[in-house]
Parts: structure tokens; C-alpha cells; sequence
């Protein structure tokens, strides 16, 4: 399999796109907590599938929590966001939802939806975040679950989210067809232009 190859201006021009997609989900969550919330992108990577145990951004080899689903429209794919179960509760807690499980999967669903937002407002084309759904595995085993081709692209971004005086790092992994690649890459220059 090729490696994928990737300037620093794109990764630059990726970079500032999750931050900005994570930064659309910043409303809802605070919404939701009743207490303003930040996210911050730390670090961005894209690799393919077939790479991923190897080159891929991973939180942890053990069991993680996660928010899973599909995204729908303009750049069909998967989508999730996962975070250390320990993390996940107390981040759940802190946002002091009654059913913790249930307010985890609504946290990571507005994150979610709001990188497909963005994803569509980038793209000028609709897309929708669809089926979000708690899971609960390591974390190549809910990529791998997913049974797209080793050449699919995986980008992945490490997020530090802040509510309440409580740090939580999550990673989020977008996968998508390599054809949509060249498209995203375009988008985005087009818009830092």
C-alpha cells in the first residue's frame, strides 16, 4: 500500500479545519453541561486503514469508550469520537447528566455533529451525522469493525475538552473513501485562499 502523501500546508489547512469543527460543537455542549465548554485540537493526523495500527493517532490499545456513527451527504464515511472510560464518566459527570451512559453518547453525538457541520459547510454540499451509538472496544477493533477497504483514509485529530475544571483527551477518527481525499484537500486550500 502507498503511504499517504500529505504537505505540512495540508496538514496546516486540516489542523485548522478540526479546530473549527470542533469549535461549531462548542455551543451544544455547553448547552447541554450548563457550563461553557472548549475543545482544542492538539494534534491532527491522516493515515490509511491498513496503516493504522502502525502509523495511526490512538488513544489506547485497551477497552475505550466511544461515540460511533455514519455520515451521510457529502463525504460519506464513519465518524466517531473515544475516550478513556474513566474520562468518559467524568466527563459525563460533569456535565451532570442522570444517566451517565446516555449523557455521554448526547456529548459525543454534538461533537460529532458538529464536525459533520463543518464538513459540510466546507464542502458546500449537505451531510448529516446519522446512528450515533455507544461502543465500547479497543479502539483499532471499532475502526477495523467498520469493514471499510485498507485504503480507506482515517483522519484523526487528539482533543482536549475543558468543562468544569475537568480535562478530558479524546480522539476522533473520520474515515472516508481515498477518492474524497483530493476533494476535502481542495475545499479546504480554496477556503485559507
Amino acid at each position: 500500500m502507498t503511504p499517504l502523501k500529505i504537505s505540512m500546508e495540508q496538514l496546516i489547512a486540516l489542523h485548522s479545519f478540526f479546530a473549527e469543527a470542533v469549535g461549531v460543537s462548542e455551543a451544544g455542549l455547553t448547552r447541554i453541561c450548563g457550563s461553557e465548554t472548549e475543545i482544542d485540537v492538539l494534534e491532527i493526523r491522516c493515515s490509511n486503514l491498513g496503516e493504522f495500527a502502525e502509523t495511526g493517532l490512538r488513544l489506547s490499545e485497551d477497552m475505550i469508550a466511544g461515540v460511533m456513527g455514519r455520515v451521510e451527504g457529502a463525504m460519506p464515511g464513519s465518524l466517531n469520537l473515544v475516550v478513556e472510560p474513566e474520562e468518559a464518566l467524568a466527563w459525563a459527570e460533569a456535565s451532570h447528566g442522570s444517566d451517565l451512559l446516555a449523557t455521554f453518547v448526547a456529548l459525543g453525538h454534538e461533537v460529532l455533529d458538529g464536525m459533520t457541520c463543518a464538513l459540510a459547510d466546507v464542502l458546500d454540499s449537505p451531510a448529516t451525522f446519522c446512528d450515533a451509538r455507544l461502543v465500547e472496544e479497543p479502539e483499532l477493533s471499532m475502526l477495523v469493525k467498520t469493514h471499510a477497504p485498507s485504503d480507506t483514509i482515517v483522519f484523526s485529530a487528539r482533543l482536549r475538552i475543558a468543562i468544569r475544571g475537568e480535562l478530558v483527551i479524546a480522539h476522533s477518527h473520520l474515515l472516508v473513501e481515498p477518492k474524497c481525499l483530493p476533494r476535502l484537500l481542495s475545499a479546504l486550500s480554496a477556503a485559507s485562499h
